[in-house]
């Protein structure tokens, strides 16, 4: 369960001095205290994806995948830890020894029964609002990935303008990564 501390406009100098081992995520100036350690499953989707995603850019330096706990800094009141984020090494620069501080080329979320509204709805907003250009929603009981592209801010709000849903026979691409291709079953296969 995603819980909150009690109401202040936190900044990302209270997010850096919480307890170490401990998962907690700033948003729009509220620190949010992040489950326990993701299930079995979700761990099996994170691998799987990031290995999916390094096989194709590892070959042609293309750059890199980070996997949570990794910090993505948007503003000194907005900082998450993604499940996965991609970088481009064009985007490089934004790489420093505290986390990413800049706009990644893809975030992934992988839903679980804990936080599934705070990624659907929360995390979604906030990476179109910050104009995170490609966002995948990994839902690992319904084995589908929802992929958010086209940020828009109306009225303050960001929102995505375009999504396509995939599910198991799918193939997953994206204009961010040259040559990837994944099959939806191979996200969610069992390592087993």
């Amino acid at each position: 369960m995603v819980t909150a501390k009690p109401k202040g406009k936190y900044t990302y100098a209270d997010y850096a001095a919480t307890p170490e081992g401990e998962r907690w995520e700033l948003i729009d100036g509220a620190l949010y205290h992040m489950a326990a350690a993701p299930n079995t499953k979700h761990h099996d989707v994170s691998d799987n994806t990031g290995d999916l995603v390094k096989a194709v850019i590892q070959p042609q330096r293309l750059g890199r995948v980070y996997r949570a706990p990794f910090a993505l800094m948007l503003s000194g009141t907005n900082t998450v830890e993604p499940d996965l984020m991609y970088v481009s090494a064009a985007r490089q620069h934004i790489i420093t020894n505290r986390g990413c501080e800049g706009i990644p080329d893809l975030v992934v979320e992988i839903l679980s029964p804990s936080n599934s509204a705070n990624d659907l709805a929360v995390k979604r907003e906030l990476y179109a609002r910050y104009g995170i250009p490609e966002y995948w929603i990994l839902d690992p009981v319904g084995e589908t990935v929802l992929a958010l592209t086209e940020p828009v801010i109306n009225d303050g709000i960001g929102e995505y303008t375009a999504e396509a849903r995939h599910q198991i026979g799918d193939t997953l691409t994206t204009d961010r990564i040259p040559g990837l291709s994944i099959a939806v079953a191979d996200i969610f296969a069992d390592p087993w």
